[in-house]
């Protein structure tokens, strides 16, 4: 009689690979974010705002814009609509500002990166969750509106069309902008409500006080340093709209260039970020 001892065997189970742990991240977030009561009130009272406001506003045009023509100008009063700036802010506040920051605190995103994704994986997975919310604030209510207004006769469906598409550009250049300076953010800190503050402090921290200097001192040039006054002045151009005080290339080059910048450093501050692999 021989005694032999047992022999395990172990199941090998292969490890997903970099594109399906960046959707498991997007879907993951995404359905955190629509569970959570705080994203879902501010995203619906954004959505309802600003579009019954821009829908308000293009029928008041010719009231608030004596001699507005029923073409693509009309178009240039909603897609300035200030609750825009406000909810776009509450929005990118509320959702945006514990993206990475939340990660950091609980060294999720070591974990993340373990393997095998990379930090521009996990960038761009992060953003895919914000900019879809944001859009709704952003490019969403531009779009019923050009809908609406086609629908009740106020414009051609020509012009309708063609407002639809601007709004896509100008919306998702908005959306891009605060999608990336609103990560920039969260990656600062481990805390979400000192990168929500930072959202508030870019928008209105700027854009009021620009207002109260140019009134102060009749230089339309300080409204370069407000995100959303260059918003606008862009916004404004790409509707044939009236002049807002600045030029809309130097505008588009900043909101541009700071999108990038901010991209950029919050990918080499991801890099910095010590991870253990293997």
């Amino acid at each position: 009689m021989s005694i032999t001892l047992p022999t395990y065997s172990r199941l090998e189970i292969p490890l997903l690979g970099r594109r399906q742990r960046v959707q498991a991240i997007i879907a993951t977030g995404l359905r955190k974010e629509l569970r959570r009561p705080a994203a879902i009130v501010v995203t619906a009272l954004g959505v309802a705002f600003t579009t019954i406001t821009s829908i308000v506003l293009l029928f008041f045009a010719a009231i608030l814009v004596p001699g507005q023509a029923p073409d693509l100008t009309f178009f240039a009063l909603p897609a300035s609509n200030f609750f825009v700036l406000f909810f776009v802010s509450l929005m990118a506040a509320v959702i945006g500002a514990g993206l990475i920051a939340d990660d950091m605190q609980s060294m999720a995103f070591t974990l993340y990166l373990s393997r095998p994704i990379t930090q521009s994986d996990y960038l761009l997975a992060k953003a895919a969750i914000l900019a879809p919310l944001v859009a709704m604030v952003t490019i969403l209510p531009l779009l019923l509106t050009a809908l609406v207004a086609a629908l009740l006769g106020r414009v051609s469906w020509t012009i309708a069309l063609e407002a639809m598409g601007i709004s896509i550009v100008v919306g998702g250049l908005l959306t891009l902008f605060y999608t990336a300076v609103t990560l920039f953010l969260s990656s600062l800190t481990r805390r979400k409500g000192i990168a929500a503050a930072g959202v508030f402090a870019i928008n209105f921290g700027l854009t009021l006080p620009a207002a109260v200097l140019v009134s102060a001192i009749q230089n339309s040039s300080i409204l370069y340093i407000s995100p959303w006054d260059n918003y606008v002045a862009v916004a404004s151009a790409a509707f044939g709209g009236a002049n807002t005080g600045i030029d809309w290339p130097a505008a588009l080059a900043i909101l541009l260039g700071v999108t990038v910048l901010a991209a950029v450093v919050t990918y080499v501050r991801m890099k910095a970020v010590e991870v253990i692999t293997g």
